[in-house]
């Protein structure tokens, strides 16, 4: 399983008397109801189908996480819209209260949203496709294979500071895409987050090739909330009550039952 966050932070928010678990429903876009802002598919995490930005029907760890803060929040069944990725922590006005899509906390990202304490931590992971039969063993190994990544993911921007390729990266919009150009070979490896693309092998693994391993970096997963919205305390406090009963670990459990710690690091 992924690396647990520690409880520490997340059980002072839960404590904070201004949001206690008894506290008025937060102020929501539609009210009495979470919206949620979401960017499907990704395997283990969030997919379904999607009409428009509607959200139609969707599974997964992120959709469970959202369902489950909804009840916490004492609001009713959360609605989702599906949305571009960078949209999901861009600034200005939103038409969901909380967005929740693998949304690394980076500096760059906290100028435009808000976020929640850390649900989750992972690193980028590398997938190799079916033609690749030499798995690399290190960074350096990486530079000379046809690399592809999400456009504005941490995983391109790792690829572009610390691997540094010797032909710059394929850049998708979407994931799904990305991931068939890996299966068709015109990526010869995926640089993504681990959990997904280790979610997403072990349940199609004829599909891929090796998963040559993981680029340590950190990084934490949070929920982005419009900046200056007072949903995040009641958020805070939420992911708080919901970490310290072990409902998170057991969402992890559920959709995400690939044990990353085990995994080479790549350096």
């Amino acid at each position: 399983m992924m690396r647990r966050i520690p409880l520490t932070a997340l059980a002072v928010a839960a404590l904070t008397p201004a949001v206690a678990a008894n506290a008025a429903p937060p102020a929501t876009v539609s009210p009495g109801r979470l919206t949620v802002g979401v960017a499907m598919p990704s395997e283990g995490f969030q997919t379904g189908a999607v009409r428009g930005d509607e959200v139609v029907y969707a599974r997964g760890f992120e959709i469970d996480l959202a369902k489950q803060l909804a009840t916490q929040l004492e609001l009713g069944s959360p609605r989702f819209i599906q949305s571009p990725f960078p949209d999901l922590y861009s600034a200005g006005a939103k038409p969901w209260d909380v967005a929740i899509g693998q949304i690394s906390v980076v500096a760059t990202r906290r100028k435009t949203t808000d976020f929640s304490v850390p649900y989750m931590l992972a690193d980028e992971g590398v997938l190799l496709t079916r033609q690749v039969t030499t798995v690399p063993k290190n960074i350096a190994a990486l530079r000379s294979l046809r690399l592809c990544v999400a456009a504005s993911s941490t995983g391109a921007a790792i690829v572009r500071t610390r691997v540094k390729p010797k032909a710059a990266a394929t850049a998708y919009k979407d994931v799904d895409t990305m991931m068939q150009s890996l299966q068709t070979g015109r990526c010869q490896a995926v640089v993504y987050d681990a959990p997904s693309l280790a979610t997403l092998r072990k349940r199609v693994p004829n599909r891929y090739g090796a998963f040559a391993g993981r680029i340590r970096t950190n990084e934490t997963y949070g929920i982005s909330v419009p900046k200056g919205s007072a949903i995040l305390a009641p958020v805070n406090a939420a992911l708080g009550r919901m970490t310290a009963s072990g409902a998170i670990n057991a969402l992890e459990k559920k959709w995400l039952a690939v044990d990353i710690d085990k995994l080479p690091i790549l350096k």
